[in-house]
């Protein structure tokens, strides 16, 4: 190869390099105004079929897109509604849950030291008091620390759940807004990316293909994991009010979504439950049991009911979908975690129809 060329493709290189840093900046650096319009998009993905039905059937689709914004809004509410009394009891069983766990962990902590300090004044040859478990001529350490005001520390808890709605409520504002502008708009957002894509034919047919492949992809995507979150959650939940878990429902919806996961989901579900169950009932034997009932759950539908509905749609490697799993969560966080397979899915997409992104699709390619 000559100079030039080897020049050429060092440029190139960098160049490449310097474009995919760009991106990562720009998506770690604007995560709060993405994150929204991301959830926005998929959501509309899932209700644009049920729209374009009602469009076929002669409905309007101003009307359409009305009805169908007001069924998911209405729904919502009345979980939420029927949910109350759980979920205020949840929360309020939360600081009590954290003041346990954190005396359970310092009483392991501070037994192991006890016995720390024990062997290492029987290698000095201190005399020890069998009482207290310390050497005779040095005080017995101070034990009963509250950890600060308890009415300072309910405030402050106050004041975060307070802070956290706020801002729950404004992004939930702007995703059902920009989900019924996007349904409104309907197959013409579509035609009108096509258009924006220049009067080539080609590009223009790279681009189409690329949206039916994103349509489709993400539509099944989302399908699935709605599904599968029901079935975890109705599973769970009789098992975990038979072996007496307080708000059963509550922390049986919380393992439905978080099981939507890939690969965490399974384990962040058993642990959590375990740890709940350890902290709400207080036997260890119970606890190991919901955890394993947990596991046994979302593993079953993770090796039998999963596969068989996604198809083709995860047509990607499992080191691609546990690197862009870890990538997205370094961006956005806890909803990089949730939204990673379906923009690993758009990703995959464009990369097998565009030239220059070619090496990526191969590389993502199970």
């Amino acid at each position: 190869m000559s100079r030039e060329g080897a020049t050429s493709n060092a440029s190139s290189i960098g160049i490449w390099i310097i474009a995919v840093v760009a991106v990562l900046w720009f998506l770690r650096t604007a995560a709060e105004l993405l994150i929204p319009i991301v959830i926005g998009l998929l959501i509309s993905y899932a209700l644009e079929p049920v729209v374009a039905w009602l469009e076929r059937r002669r409905v309007p689709r101003l009307a359409g897109a009305s009805m169908v914004m007001c069924v998911l809004i209405g729904s919502l509410g009345w979980g939420v509604y029927s949910l109350r009394d759980n979920a205020v009891s949840a929360l309020e069983a939360l600081p009590e849950a954290a003041r346990r766990t954190r005396e359970m962990i310092t009483e392991q902590l501070g037994a192991g030291q006890e016995q720390m300090e024990m062997a290492a004044a029987e290698l000095r040859g201190d005399t020890v008091d069998a009482g207290a478990g310390t050497p005779a001529d040095e005080p017995a350490p101070e034990t009963g620390s509250t950890g600060g005001d308890p009415l300072s520390q309910a405030a402050g808890i106050a004041q975060q759940l307070a802070q956290s709605s706020m801002e729950l409520a404004g992004h939930a504002t702007v995703v059902v807004f920009l989900v019924f502008f996007l349904l409104l708009s309907g197959h013409s957002f579509r035609q009108r990316a096509v258009e924006a894509a220049g009067a080539d034919p080609e590009r223009r047919r790279i681009v189409a293909g690329i949206l039916r492949d994103v349509d489709a992809q993400v539509q099944r995507f989302l399908l699935v994991r709605v599904v599968t979150s029901v079935v975890v959650t109705l599973a769970t939940w009789p098992i975990l009010a038979w072996l007496g878990m307080p708000n059963a429902l509550i922390w049986a919806v919380f393992a439905g979504l978080f099981n939507s996961i890939p690969y965490f989901g399974a384990v962040i579900v058993s642990l959590g439950l375990f740890v709940v169950a350890l902290v709400q009932i207080g036997d260890t034997t119970t606890a190991f049991e919901v955890a394993v009932a947990a596991l046994a759950i979302t593993s079953l539908e993770g090796w039998l009911l999963t596969p068989a509905l996604l198809g083709k749609v995860e047509s990607m490697s499992v080191l691609a979908v546990f690197i862009g799993l870890l990538l997205w969560t370094w961006l956005w966080g806890a909803w990089g975690t949730i939204l990673a397979v379906p923009m690993l899915a758009v990703l995959k997409s464009a990369a097998d129809r565009i030239d220059a992104l070619k090496p990526v699709g191969t590389l993502m390619a199970p």
